[in-house]
C-alpha cells in the first residue's frame, strides 16, 4: 500500500461516505459525519492509511485534502439544517497552513460557513499536539470563525476529560464501547448519565455504536 499512497493522495481517488447522526428527541438527522474511503481499496482499513501518511511526514496533505473532498462533496444545499462533522487532527491544526488553507476553502464553499463541525482525534500519536499551548489558541479560533468542534472518541484516550473542560467543546463523542452492553451495565449508564447532564456552553452528547432496540430503549427512558 506505501508504493501506491502517493498516488492515492495525488490523484486524489478516493470517495466520502456520510454517515447520519439521529437526534434521539425527534428521531430526525441532525448531522452527517464524513468518513474518507479510498476507491481502488474500498476495504482499507483507514487508520492505516493515515499511519502511512504520518510516516511519509504527508499527515496534515492528507487530513487538508480529505477536508477539501468532504466539503466539495457534501450537497450542503439539500440538508440546510444539518451540521457536517469532518475529521481533524490537532497537528494539522496546528499546521501555519492550515488557516491560510480553511479561508480558501471558505471562500470557495460559502455554504459550508456555518454549518460544520470538527472532530478533534485523541489518537496516541496526537499526544503531543494535544499538549501544545498553542491548540487553545487555535480552537479559540474557530470557535470565532463559526466552527464548533467536537472531542471524538471520548473515553478510549487518556485524557480527555481534561481536554472537555480546557476547550469547551460543543460536542462530545462518547466512545462506542460505552454503547456496547448498555442495557445491562449500570456502570456505563452512569457514565453515560453522567456526561448527558454536563451542559456546560449547551455542550451536547453523541453515543456513537447504538445498533440495537436494547440500547436505544436505555436512551429513550434515561
Amino acid at each position: 500500500m506505501e508504493v501506491y499512497f502517493k498516488d492515492i493522495l495525488k490523484e486524489r481517488k478516493f470517495h466520502f461516505f456520510y454517515q447520519p447522526i439521529y437526534d434521539l428527541n425527534t428521531w430526525g438527522i441532525f448531522a452527517f459525519e464524513s468518513l474518507l474511503r479510498v476507491s481502488d481499496h474500498p476495504k482499507l482499513n483507514i487508520e492505516q492509511f493515515f499511519l502511512i501518511a504520518r510516516s511519509n511526514h504527508e499527515l496534515y496533505d492528507l487530513d487538508a485534502a480529505a477536508i477539501e473532498g468532504a466539503v466539495e462533496t457534501f450537497p450542503f444545499t439539500l440538508f440546510t439544517e444539518q451540521q457536517l462533522f469532518i475529521n481533524l487532527f490537532p497537528s494539522t491544526l496546528l499546521d501555519p497552513r492550515f488557516e491560510y488553507f480553511l479561508y480558501q476553502l471558505m471562500m470557495k464553499h460559502p455554504e459550508a460557513q456555518g454549518n460544520i463541525v470538527f472532530e478533534l482525534n485523541e489518537s496516541a500519536k496526537e499526544q503531543a499536539s494535544w499538549a501544545f499551548p498553542e491548540l487553545a489558541n487555535k480552537i479559540q479560533w474557530l470557535n470565532h470563525s463559526g466552527i464548533p468542534i467536537a472531542i471524538d472518541d471520548v473515553g478510549a484516550g487518556s485524557a480527555t476529560l481534561k481536554q472537555i473542560i480546557e476547550y469547551k467543546p460543543k460536542y462530545i463523542k462518547l466512545d462506542r464501547y460505552f454503547a456496547k452492553n448498555l442495557a445491562s451495565s449500570k456502570e456505563k449508564q452512569q457514565i453515560v448519565q453522567l456526561l448527558t447532564n454536563y451542559n456546560v456552553n449547551d455542550t451536547i452528547l453523541i453515543l456513537e455504536g447504538i445498533e440495537d432496540k436494547k440500547r436505544f430503549s436505555y436512551l429513550m427512558c434515561s
